[in-house]
């Protein structure tokens, strides 16, 4: 018995050994194909799913200009509202998750024998379309209103800690109005003051609320507590530096989250940049004089948080920013912007730059116009119009024009329109860039039909013209370890190919927990009010920007029945070599890998390695580090290793002097 299980388990070695044969990964060190941009480690972000007012935008309160749906207030649906009667703005429908309940933002509050009535001001609005009223009728006690943040999810708060807030309001008679920070049902109070409104004008009135404990679920009340009447316009209530990154208007856990993925280009804008009234001169100012407006993903967007903030953001960062504008802006307001943003002191916009307070030009290299727009005559001369505009203030930046879901897909009647871009960027002396976006749902090798067919028929009408193509959004509809395969596979594919791609961005670059809207439902990075964790795609742009190496090397994948999905890359000395593999299978597969031509000394491999035990696992709030990179070193002997890929894995082979 012991010889045969002997003579078993030689033939089990030697049946594994060979196995082991098929799979070689073979890398040419010596062969570079081509240099790779450190900018494929990019996010888009935008407000969608509330990345920015609702997300990353330090501003706790949601509804903050009582611009919503007015609600009439009913006892007799809601008993806990009896002596109360009226209208106050609260509610948005959902424009595609429309079998779930609407956004919630403001709701009514009282205790004791008090009663109050509520009323829309829609003559005299401070800004927007309406303000809110309020007023105590009779009786004891309070009436007023509270805010718990987006849908309602409650506010965080840190014990101990300031927090800095605004009303605009307004009154006939003088009235005393108490602002506090409460538990979810109101029991507790952990900070109040009170601030006397005086003025019949709009005024502003600042507070500062310090709570006396931590809280997840708290609440903001704003109440009456004897009879008067306020009229309302705006409520802001962020941390104060202690929370916020480099004193910016943004959460510092978040944009710390960024960092932490060590991204490295962030694209701001969209399909958000297809509303009418989306533009760059309502961003800026004074954040309540700002005005509300219908944005594409949530109809009462708020424009205190914009373009210049996420220029702010980027300085502050040193992530490159590339902002998106609506081609419905004016060639003026464009020359105007771009004095803003890189003018000095002789320029009326670089004075207002200085006098906001940014005393160095932003520097900016790249502005991108519209988003998958039908580029028909009007666009098209519309382009070339803001292009000029651009050029004539700053003739160093780079345009980027974004291609519409018909060039993708079919380029009829549309193509020679492009190549009147193409043709006009030439005669200025300037290359055109076009933004492609493609669709990346699954562990599969990702669709790059749209990408490669746009070069195609680009190179179809000018052959003869230079051109380039970015990708800055790479869509998925879902945040689970199958994007992060596909995502993984983008770039390694848009790494490898003969065409030099100099940005890729991953949509969406951030998502609040538990907020899907319109089904794209594919943050990078999750952040609810309290914690921030990264998805595994998060991961995948990690380890790949981490292991960052200037030029592509061939590689060979020889196999008999298993694939994997391979890019090489190599430091200008070809002494730090990276080997960056994609297993989508559900099997492991044993792979030799051999570099030849190697002149560095590496002993040891460094392994970074991503793995999940299903396609549809991902990281929650209750496991934010289900999966995450794991590193390991094992053997280089004679510059080759032997590895193992596990199933629904991203890894990559480091080999460094």
């Amino acid at each position: 018995m012991k010889v045969i299980k002997y003579v078993f388990f030689i033939i089990l070695f030697s049946y594994s050994y060979g196995y082991s044969q098929t799979n070689k990964i073979t890398i040419q060190v010596n062969n570079a194909i081509k240099n790779i941009s450190p900018l494929m480690t990019g996010a888009c972000i935008e407000d969608v799913n509330h990345e920015i007012y609702g997300g990353i935008y330090s501003q706790m309160i949601f509804g903050e200009s009582f611009q919503e749906i007015p609600m009439h207030i009913d006892a007799a649906v809601n008993p806990e509202f009896a002596g109360l009667s009226g209208w106050l703005s609260c509610k948005a429908p959902r424009d595609q998750h429309k079998d779930e309940s609407e956004i919630r933002s403001w709701q009514p509050v009282k205790t004791g024998t008090a009663t109050g009535s509520f009323s829309i001001d829609s003559i005299q609005p401070y800004i927007g379309k309406q303000s809110q009223n309020i007023r105590f009728i009779g009786g004891a006690g309070t009436i007023g209103i509270e805010n718990r943040g987006l849908n309602r999810q409650g506010l965080s708060l840190s014990g101990k800690q300031p927090y800095e807030g605004t009303i605009c309001a307004k009154t006939n008679n003088p009235v005393q109005v108490y602002i506090s920070l409460q538990s979810e049902d109101g029991s507790v109070t952990y900070a109040e003051t009170a601030v006397i409104i005086t003025d019949a004008a709009w005024a502003k009135y600042n507070f500062t609320l310090t709570p006396t404990r931590s809280a997840v679920h708290a609440r903001l009340a704003i109440t009456l507590h004897q009879k008067g009447k306020v009229s309302l316009s705006y409520v802001f209530m962020q941390p104060g530096s202690w929370e916020r990154f480099k004193d910016l208007p943004v959460r510092k856990d978040v944009v710390d989250g960024l960092l932490k993925e060590n991204i490295t280009v962030l694209r701001y804008g969209g399909s958000m940049t297809l509303a009418n009234n989306y533009r760059w001169k309502n961003m800026i100012g004074a954040r309540e004089k700002r005005p509300p407006y219908k944005g594409i993903w949530y109809p009462f967007s708020s424009n205190g948080w914009g373009i210049i903030d996420f220029l702010d953001l980027c300085d502050a960062t040193g992530i490159t920013g590339i902002p998106d504008f609506s081609t419905g802006e004016t060639p003026q307001d464009m020359a105007n912007f771009v004095d803003y943003v890189n003018g000095n002191n002789n320029t009326h916009w670089g004075r207002k730059r200085i006098t906001d307070g940014h005393k160095q030009p932003y520097h900016l290299k790249y502005i991108e116009l519209g988003n998958e727009q039908f580029n028909n005559q009007k666009l098209t001369d519309k382009f070339k119009l803001l292009a000029d505009a651009i050029w004539s203030r700053d003739p160093s930046i780079q345009i980027i024009f974004c291609f519409s879901d018909n060039t993708r897909e079919d380029v009829s009647g549309d193509l020679a329109y492009i190549k009147q871009t193409i043709d006009h960027c030439q005669k200025t002396g300037h290359q055109a860039w076009f933004d492609v976006h493609i669709f990346n749902d699954t562990e599969k090798q990702p669709d790059l039909k749209d990408f490669e067919f746009a070069e195609t028929q680009l190179k179809s009408v000018a052959p003869d013209s230079s051109f380039r193509l970015c990708v800055f959004e790479e869509n998925a509809a879902n945040a689970r370890m199958k994007r992060a395969l596909a995502h993984a596979n983008a770039i390694n594919r848009l790494q490898r190919i003969k065409y030099d791609v100099p940005i890729v961005c991953a949509a969406n670059g951030m998502q609040v927990d538990h907020q899907n809207d319109n089904d794209w439902d594919q943050g990078l990075l999750f952040f609810n009010p309290k914690y921030v964790w990264g998805q595994p795609s998060y991961y995948v742009s990690k380890m790949i920007a981490e292991n960052y190496l200037p030029q592509v090397v061939e590689s060979d994948f020889a196999s008999k029945s298993d694939t994997l999905d391979i890019t090489s890359c190599r430091s200008a000395d070809g002494k730090t070599v990276t080997i960056q593999v994609v297993n989508s299978k559900s099997t492991a597969i044993n792979t030799d890998v051999q570099l030849n031509y190697y002149d560095g000394t590496a002993t040891k491999v460094t392994v970074t390695e991503l793995k999940a035990n299903s396609l549809e696992d991902w990281n929650t709030v209750d496991e934010p580090n289900k999966i995450v990179p794991v590193k390991s070193e094992i053997s280089n002997s004679n510059n080759g290793c032997n590895y193992t890929f596990a199933p629904y894995s991203f890894t990559i082979l480091r080999f460094e002097q």
